[in-house]
């Protein structure tokens, strides 16, 4: 990879790539890839089994870990280190623009495959021993998606955020290496050694096996669904194969194009998108049935909040932990892109925008688009039932084609969700091109060439876990991703609080 000046300091920035990192990386993804492809069953049997295994033996690992991001979050934001900002510079966002970037980030499109069934599964399978299909089912079944999608998955998304933000623009580090935030506690020598190169390639596989097994895997689909139901067309494995050769080539053309400005106007057109669906169906639907359910759903998820973070029983090991799981998976590729905003800003602004940013803007998509799929289950829950049970795609487009103008809800869902798959891998594969590239400064982007390889790794293992299919398979890709993922964050955090205690003396 050549080298190149850089155009404000006239140095020359080295752009090399460590293979050392890179190459195991790709050869465990491909392998992985492959062997599904000669052995499907074989393979989903194994991944199967690795999934229960590790939820049933480990899972409480993550669910402590979790709780304890958000006892850390509401240290950070009202204990001693509260008002101590990240560098002495000015942050390169208005406050607006920080916390709408907050907000797009979370609202990505697998969400929009989730709000309208997610409901069902609790309701179909409550917890609790709760008798399914009754009134307290459902009770949880509204407040259990809201609890899902909150502030316990995104209290570690603000914890590692900082711990990254830390390592920029309070120790100056100019470099955005997961192994690099690990050296305080590990050792210089150690973290820029053959296990801090480990640490990278752990991340850069678990990272794609995140955005490939979970995120590509439900976001595809939708869109093809969508796409399918609009145009008239079979939904196969060929055309969510189109549509991800589709989301490349877009990000292809806005990378060699510089469409900076494009790509901002189109991330802020998906968010205006956003909030005008949700509040026409928000206004179409039972508004005061939706209210209720709001506010009765967020009492019971608020009294039950411990008690729901630390359920060990065997439903937490398929839903809550599961969770867990696709949160921690991508915890550490969400913190290069938060910490980058953390710049100039204070502690308290910083975790707290996370969390609660966060936290609301998948909120919104239950407390409006959620609330209107029950409603429309409660009005035929046979014909609900028996179309989520062949295909939770069908019940997806049902639902939206009882709403008023639903061939435009449709079109508007699609771009909705084919612009957030677009702008999701944009930012992911930017975080795998960053580790790649070890030697480049923190303020440089990563070379186009090494973000487009890794987008075309990544949807090759999409493919991959599409061709399997089926909820079960995007559930046991996470373990692959979860577990790995969260080994590392533990040593990232307790690197960070060696560190802390030295602060204004780094900033001074």
């Amino acid at each position: 990879m050549a080298n190149k000046v850089s155009e404000t300091s006239g140095e020359v920035i080295d752009r090399s790539i460590d293979y050392w990192v890179t190459v195991p990386a790709i050869l465990m993804v491909l392998g992985f890839a492959l062997a599904i492809f000669m052995n499907p069953e074989g393979m989903n049997a194994f991944m199967t089994a690795s999934f229960q295994f590790m939820n049933q033996n480990f899972g409480w690992m993550l669910l402590v870990f979790e709780f304890g991001c958000v006892l850390l979050c509401l240290y950070f934001s009202f204990g001693k280190y509260a008002n101590k900002r990240f560098g002495n510079e000015k942050p390169d966002s208005s406050t607006f623009s920080f916390y709408a970037m907050l907000f797009a980030y979370s609202s990505s499109a697998s969400i929009v495959y989730w709000v309208f069934i997610e409901f069902y599964y609790y309701i179909a399978g409550p917890p609790f021993g709760i008798e399914p299909f009754s009134e307290e089912a459902i009770r949880w079944g509204v407040a259990y998606p809201i609890f899902h999608w909150g502030i316990l998955g995104f209290a570690p998304y603000a914890m590692m955020g900082i711990a990254f933000a830390f390592l920029l623009f309070v120790r100056k580090k100019d470099t955005s290496r997961v192994s690099a935030a690990c050296a305080s506690l590990l050792g210089e020598e150690r973290a820029n050694g053959p296990l801090g190169k480990a640490i990278d390639c752990i991340f850069l596989v678990g990272i794609i096996f995140s955005n490939a097994g979970y995120s590509l895997a439900v976001s595809v689909p939708i869109i093809s669904t969508f796409f399918s139901k609009i145009f008239g067309v079979e939904h196969t494995l060929e055309l969510d194969t189109a549509i991800l050769i589709a989301v490349v080539a877009c990000m292809t053309i806005a990378m060699y194009t510089g469409l900076k400005k494009g790509m901002t106007f189109i991330s802020n057109a998906r968010l205006y998108m956003f909030f005008g669906i949700a509040l026409f169906i928000f206004l179409v639907g039972d508004t005061g049935q939706a209210c209720n359910n709001t506010v009765s759903s967020t009492a019971l998820w608020l009294q039950n909040f411990v008690v729901m973070s630390l359920n060990t029983s065997s439903w937490s090991q398929s839903w809550t932990i599961f969770y867990a799981m696709f949160f921690i998976a991508s915890v550490l590729g969400a913190a290069q892109f938060y910490s980058k905003l953390c710049k100039g800003r204070t502690v308290r602004e910083c975790v707290l925008g996370i969390v609660l940013a966060s936290a609301v803007g998948c909120a919104i998509f239950f407390w409006t688009m959620g609330n209107y799929a029950l409603e429309t289950y409660l009005g035929d829950p046979a014909q609900y039932k028996a179309m989520i049970e062949q295909d939770p795609y069908q019940a997806i487009t049902y639902v939206i084609s009882t709403l008023p103008f639903s061939n435009v809800i449709m079109v508007l869902l699609l771009i909705y969700a084919f612009i957030s798959g677009w702008t999701f891998i944009q930012s992911a594969v930017y975080g795998n091109a960053l580790v790649s590239q070890p030697n480049l400064p923190a303020d440089e982007d990563p070379s186009k060439f090494t973000r487009l390889f890794w987008c075309v790794v990544t949807c090759v293992l999409s493919i991959a876990f599409l061709y399997i299919g089926g909820l079960q398979t995007v559930k046991n890709a996470m373990v692959w991703a979860g577990y790995p993922t969260f080994v590392i964050s533990l040593i990232v955090l307790f690197a960070f609080f060696k560190d802390i205690k030295n602060w204004d003396k780094y900033l001074s």
